[in-house]
């Protein structure tokens, strides 16, 4: 699983203790009232504890927040330590996911066939899903109900979900429907990641 997750993932060099705070800005912002370093300091320590509290009742993570800021790289944080103490994780980005969902639904025969319904049943089956870059794929009907389908089936079997997005909640409930947003704001915990690009600072850096 491990070596899975590493062909989608820096493993290498993604965990909590390489994680630094060092790129947010400890000046307030306007507008939420706090520096980014001390909100990335309170979803740093949610996420190690979601990580290594993992459970039956741990719940669901939306990170939130434009590119640059440490979602992806969080996420990969939890995907490592929570499969590191054995539960199935299954990490992919929304439009892999959406892809095999549709490919499920066209593909009737064959190996493609069987392959796409095993990988939407671990999707929808995993301990842990880690959906990453939601709002980064070409939106449709279809993924619209795609979408939907993974977070009501594993909401209502108890299985636990982390989703990354540059989208916030009011945008998420315009592109895709009041129901997908009724339930990430009822039954996931939001996390806004706010700050400069840290990509950004990296390359004027070099």
């Amino acid at each position: 699983q491990l070596r899975e997750l590493s062909q989608m993932l820096d493993l290498g060099n993604q965990s909590f203790d390489t994680f630094s705070l060092d790129w947010y800005a400890q000046t307030p912002d306007p507008q939420w009232g706090l520096s980014p370093r001390e909100n990335m300091e309170a979803v740093y320590e949610t996420c190690v504890h979601y990580a290594s509290h993992f459970g039956k009742g741990s719940g669901n993570l939306l990170l939130s927040g434009a590119p640059g800021l440490g979602k992806t790289f969080l996420s990969a944080c939890i995907a490592r330590v929570v499969s590191e103490k054995g539960y199935s994780v299954v990490y992919d980005t929304a439009s892999n996911v959406f892809a095999r969902f549709e490919a499920r639904k066209f593909i009737r025969f064959g190996e493609d066939a069987r392959q796409a319904g095993a990988d939407t049943r671990r999707y929808l089956t995993c301990d842990l899903l880690i959906l990453d870059d939601l709002g980064s794929e070409f939106t449709s009907p279809f993924t619209q109900a795609a979408l939907y389908e993974v977070i009501n089936t594993r909401l209502v079997e108890n299985k636990h979900t982390v989703i990354s997005s540059n989208l916030s909640l009011d945008a998420i409930r315009q592109r895709y429907s009041a129901q997908v947003a009724s339930r990430l704001e009822g039954m996931y915990q939001t996390l806004v990641f706010f700050g400069q690009d840290i990509r950004m600072l990296k390359k004027q850096q070099r």
